[in-house]
């Protein structure tokens, strides 16, 4: 039995070979229009720019160098004109070139396809012709053979596209692990930084709470006196603190003897409520975490002073600046500074207080 051929469509082929022409025809078309644009146009600025350099001339005749520059100028323009014509000539040329090459290449892709669409008719009409010279048993067999045979051809196919895809480099996604130390709470001096709005700023802390300490007698003086007190100071590096300290009383253990106590016969100690702000001078304040890391900014000469000791650094981060922490936070490891977090809501600000809690560096 011969070797059967795949039933294929009619319409397999390439498209036909006058649509493709038309569309050559167009782009040469296209391609003359705008050679012709240009030399207007370029025709067009000579002319009015000589009609301009004539008017200048007719103002102030008394300069009698003054046409030969012109004409000078003109003539380099027109120099430059021309080359420009030139060189868009070379390139319609060599498009053009281009395009002849795909009209004979689509050519004889046509041919290839009008003698191929021939020789399967035929083998068509001839299998045809076999076909009806056999019985039925045998042309139930021959229809099955040639199902098989067009299935076996498509599993071939389907085979080798599945060794590419294996034999193709695996798209691996790389992704970046960092290994978390264990935290610490932090004792002793540590730094303060704020992240907000992409920016980063240093938060002197310290510096301001060493402003509250000769003030500390005043300050309780005026507490004794109005219950209530709110004291602001600073700025220092764009921060101020406000201090608001508040006297309550709570009841204390019983001072009279068990059998003379009355629900009266308690005293009562005071209390006060301390309550630290850091506020900013400015919401903008600070620099991009890339130009604070810089050499010779503020904030990388701060870490390269405590860069030995490894003093800890407490970076209060609001929820649109996670990005930049990252950063941040990469760096700070490198230099193998110990890092707490401190995630703040938009709207909140840096505070302290005797309830507070320590902050825990990894």
């Amino acid at each position: 039995m011969s070797r059967s051929i795949p039933n294929l469509e009619e319409n397999d082929g390439l498209p036909g070979q006058d649509s493709f022409l038309d569309i050559i025809a167009n782009i040469v078309g296209i391609l003359i229009i705008l050679v012709m644009v240009v030399g207007v146009r370029a025709s067009h600025s000579t002319l009015a720019r000589h009609d301009a350099s004539s008017a200048q001339g007719a103002e102030r005749p008394e300069n009698p160098r003054q046409p030969h520059a012109q004409v000078a100028s003109l003539r380099a323009e027109v120099k430059q004109v021309t080359r420009q014509i030139t060189a868009s000539r070379g390139e319609i040329n060599t498009m053009a070139g281009r395009i002849t090459s795909m009209s004979q290449e689509a050519q004889l892709q046509d041919r290839e396809r009008i003698k191929l669409s021939m020789q399967r008719t035929l083998i068509e009409e001839d299998l045809q012709k076999r076909r009806a010279r056999l019985s039925e048993t045998e042309q139930f067999q021959f229809d099955v053979q040639r199902q098989l045979t067009e299935s076996q051809i498509r599993l071939d196919e389907l085979t080798r596209e599945q060794l590419a895809l294996a034999s193709a480099p695996p798209a691996v996604e790389e992704i970046e692990t960092v290994t978390t130390p264990l935290a610490r709470q932090v004792r002793g001096e540590e730094l303060h930084l704020r992240l907000k709005n992409g920016l980063v700023s240093i938060v002197p802390i310290q510096s301001l709470m060493n402003e509250v300490y000769p003030r500390v007698e005043n300050l309780r003086r005026t507490l004794q006196q109005q219950g209530h007190v709110v004291e602001t100071f600073g700025p220092i590096h764009g921060y101020r603190l406000r201090l608001t300290l508040s006297r309550s009383s709570a009841p204390r253990s019983f001072a009279a003897p068990v059998h003379l106590q009355t629900p009266g016969s308690y005293l009562r100690k005071n209390q006060i409520e301390q309550n630290f702000k850091f506020l900013p001078v400015s919401d903008k304040l600070g620099q991009n975490v890339e130009q604070a890391l810089m050499p010779g900014a503020t904030l990388q000469e701060l870490l390269a002073a405590h860069q030995r000791e490894a003093t800890p650094v407490t970076i209060w981060v609001y929820t649109d600046s996670f990005d930049e922490f990252r950063i941040l936070k990469r760096t700070l490891w490198e230099m193998h500074f110990p890092v707490a977090v401190r995630p703040m809501a938009m709207g909140d600000q840096i505070g302290a207080s005797p309830h507070g809690t320590r902050s825990a560096a990894q």
